[in-house]
This record gives structure tokens, sequence and C-alpha cells, in this order.
């Protein structure tokens, strides 16, 4: 199939596709610019080295395109939970034990020590819940009065479990899922063909500030109150069915770090991982102190 040119290329959306771009961090002002402008946006791919497709940013957008598998096709990669990054090959897909690691998990962390959380603390969970845990705690040291907040409150269920909520959203572990148009169809004002694809960026969904106010901030209790969800497991009867499950661990695994005695604390700078896809770190070193 020929590509299509669609919208004019502009400078934000070609850094979308590009892993280099994200080892310092998602480039949620791109995002934020490119929802604004040009919210369906061609990609040519050439930066990922694949197909080009049209990236969906707007939460409205992304929300639509989920809930409708009979004009967006899911495409099956044989991976549960999340593409891979780079050029690896999807490999088996990963299981996550009933059971949560908590104990082995908290033995691993030395009081007043510095100590690498996603290489040494988290190493036995599955890659999406790691980096999820990983993401929410580095959430609570960039927002240590919620941290605070969260371990006064860590008996109120409501509470943690909006935390969890927040945590999804405010990370987002997988980027993006890509979709085929089954057929001809518009989204955002944009038409589609039969046959391309799209890049539902859920990131971008997930920080849209016409639906999430000030979304950079990780606010505990945002899904208490009534709202639109997070789109971090997708929507409608194609949504994950590994959500619940994902829940209840994150979930476990944060009520058992709030009731660890001592305060965390950044220890060094985090590495993040070079890719598109995924939202994780290569390491992300911390210290409990008190």
């Amino acid at each position: 199939m020929p590509q299509r040119r669609g919208t004019p290329p502009i400078s934000d959306a070609g850094v979308l596709d590009c892993p280099d771009a994200y080892v310092r961090g998602v480039p949620y002002d791109r995002l934020e610019r490119l929802r604004t402008r040009t919210p369906v946006v061609w990609l040519d791919g050439r930066t990922a080295g694949r197909p080009g497709a049209w990236a969906v940013l707007r939460h409205r957008d992304v929300r639509h395109a989920l809930a409708h598998p009979e004009l967006f096709s899911p495409q099956v990669d044989g991976v549960v939970h999340g593409p891979p990054s780079g050029d690896e090959p999807p490999g088996e897909d990963e299981l996550i034990d009933m059971d949560p690691p908590v104990e082995a998990m908290l033995a691993r962390i030395p009081s007043r020590e510095k100590v690498d959380f996603v290489r040494e603390v988290a190493r036995d969970l599955p890659e999406t819940l790691r980096n999820t845990l990983a993401g929410g705690l580095h959430a609570l040291l960039r927002h240590p009065a919620e941290y605070v907040r969260l371990r006064e409150g860590r008996r109120d269920e409501r509470l943690l479990d909006g935390a969890v909520e927040e945590m999804l959203r405010w990370w987002t572990p997988v980027l993006h899922v890509r979709r085929t148009v089954r057929r001809d169809t518009v989204i955002g004002d944009v038409p589609l063909l039969a046959g391309e694809e799209v890049m539902l960026w859920l990131v971008s969904a997930n920080h849209d500030d016409e639906v999430f106010p000030e979304p950079g901030r990780f606010v505990p209790d945002r899904f208490l109150r009534d709202g639109p969800p997070h789109l971090c497991f997708g929507f409608g009867h194609r949504a994950c069915l590994g959500a619940r499950l994902a829940r209840v661990h994150l979930r476990a695994l944060l009520a058992a770090l709030l009731e660890r005695p001592g305060l965390p604390r950044p220890a060094g700078e985090p590495v993040m991982l070079r890719s598109s896809a995924r939202h994780g770190f290569a390491h992300l070193p911390v210290r409990w102190i008190g």
C-alpha cells in the first residue's frame, strides 16, 4: 500500500516513534502540542524501522478506537503484558504468579543503603508490573507529601485502590498499542482507509488535560471522584483480561512498601529504558532513610 502523507509533518511528530527520545523520559510537552494542533497525525515509521501509521493522541479518540474493535482490529503479536523494546523479538508470554513476592521484595531493601529498585528489589516481577510499580515509586519520590499521606492512610482501602489507578495513569507502562483499520472510517476529523494502521497513544490519552486536570501531578485520590477512566488496560469488552489481577498485585506491593519503616529518597540519577513502546527504568537507585 502506498504511504499517505495526510497531515503535513511537524517536528514534534517525528519524535514520538523515536526510541532515543525516551531516554530522557516521555516527551509530554510534544504530546500536548500535538493533541492541541494535530491530535491525529501521520508517522512515517522510519525512525522506528516499521511501516507508517496514524498516531491517535486524544483521550476521547483513543477511547473510541479501543471501544470499537469492529473498526480498529487488535494486532495479535503473542505478547501479553506489552510490546518488546527496540528490535527484540517477542518472547514467551509473561505469567503473573498468583501470590505477589512481597516478602522477598521487602527483604532486598537495605536500611540507609543505596539499592537499585528495578534490578534488585523488584526483579522478580513481570516486566509491566515492575515498570508500573517502579514508576509509581518514582512518582512518590517526586511527590513526597503524597507518600506520607498514603502511608498515614494505608489502612484506607479506597485510597490505596485510588493510588493504584493513579500510578497506572501517571506512569502508563505500555505507551501505545497498534490497531488495523478494518473499514473506511473517520477519527478526530481525519479520514482513515481500510488496511491502514493506527497507533493509539495510551500515555498521551492518560495525560490529556481536557480529561485529567494537571496531568503531571500525582493525585492519589483522583479516581475516587466520578470521571473518565484511564486507558492503561484498554477499554470496553476487549480490555486486558489480566487487569484485575494486575491491580491486586500492585495494591499488595504498594501496601508493602508503605508498611516498611523509613522513607524512600532518590539515591542517584534514574536511567530510562531506550524504547518508544515500553515505559520503564533500566535503573532506579533509591535509599530508605529514617
